[in-house]
C-alpha cells in the first residue's frame, strides 16, 4: 500500500512541477507549485519525517506560495505582456542547453555522495524538539536576522510594485 501512495504523490509532484514550468499564466504556475509542494509534503509524511511534513506545509506550501501569489497580483501583468516574454527560437534552445548542463552537473555531483541515511545517528536526531533547541539556542541571532531580511524583501517588493512611474 505504501508503494501506491508513493507513486501517487510522486506523479502528483512531477505533474505540479510540469504545470509550474509550462503555463503562461503566473497564477496557474503558482498553483501548480503549491500542488507540487503539497505532494512533497505527503512524501515526507510517508517517511515519518513529521517535522519536515509540517514545515513543508506551513512554510513552503503556505507562506512562500502566498507570497508568490501576492507579488503576482501586485505586478498585474496583462496577457499581451506575458506573451511577449515567451521563450522562442534561440532563447529556448539556450535555456534548454543551460538546464541540461545544470542537470548533468547535479548528477555528477551526486555520484560521489555517501549512502543516506548515515549509520550511527543519535536517537531523536531531527525531531522537532532537537531542531527547536538548536534553532532557538545556538542559532537564535541568525534566525532573527533571517526574519528581518525576509521582512525587508517583502516591503521592498510592495514599494517597487506600488511606485508610480
Amino acid at each position: 500500500m505504501n508503494g501506491v501512495f508513493f507513486w501517487a504523490f510522486a506523479v502528483i509532484s512531477v505533474a505540479g512541477g510540469l504545470v509550474t514550468v509550462t503555463r503562461r499564466s503566473p497564477l496557474t504556475a503558482a498553483l501548480g507549485l503549491a500542488v507540487s509542494l503539497i505532494a512533497v509534503a505527503g512524501l515526507f509524511a510517508m517517511l515519518a519525517a513529521h517535522l519536515l511534513f509540517i514545515l513543508q506545509i506551513l512554510v513552503y506550501a503556505g507562506a512562500i506560495v502566498v507570497l508568490i501569489i501576492f507579488v503576482i497580483m501586485l505586478i498585474n501583468q496583462q496577457p499581451k505582456e506575458l506573451d511577449a516574454m515567451r521563450l522562442r527560437g534561440r532563447r529556448f534552445i539556450a535555456s534548454a542547453a543551460i538546464c541540461a548542463a545544470g542537470c548533468a552537473l547535479t548528477l555528477r555531483a551526486l555520484r560521489g555522495l555517501p549512502d543516506f541515511p548515515p549509520q550511527g545517528l543519535p536517537p531523536g536526531f531531527g525531531t522537532a524538539a532537537d531542531v527547536g533547541i538548536v534553532t532557538f539556542g545556538a542559532y537564535l541571532i541568525p534566525f532573527e536576522i533571517l526574519g528581518l531580511i525576509l521582512l525587508v524583501g517583502i516591503l521592498g517588493a510592495v514599494v517597487l510594485a506600488k511606485r508610480e512611474g
